[in-house]
């Protein structure tokens, strides 16, 4: 006698996708915050306050955190 195996994942290949994509963007946004600094600690950069550091990277990372969470909460169509 055989039993058929049916296994349900919860996530499919999709989910999957969006979460590298959300890890993706996390990461990139991290990368951008990196440098800046001085190499001298007794002189003042102002490099840290690039629009880059302060914009384009937090953005970045919130994007990588809402496609974390649809990808999570993202369910595939039934057949």
């Amino acid at each position: 006698m055989k039993e058929k195996n049916n296994l349900d994942f919860a996530f499919t290949k999709q989910n999957y996708m969006l979460l590298l994509v959300g890890v993706a963007l996390i990461c990139a946004g991290l990368l951008l915050m990196i440098g800046g600094g001085s190499d001298d600690p007794n002189v003042f950069s102002d490099k840290i306050f690039d629009s880059q550091r302060l914009t384009l990277a937090p953005i970045l990372i919130s994007a990588g955190f809402i496609v974390e969470i649809f990808a999570i909460m993202h369910k595939p169509k039934q057949k």
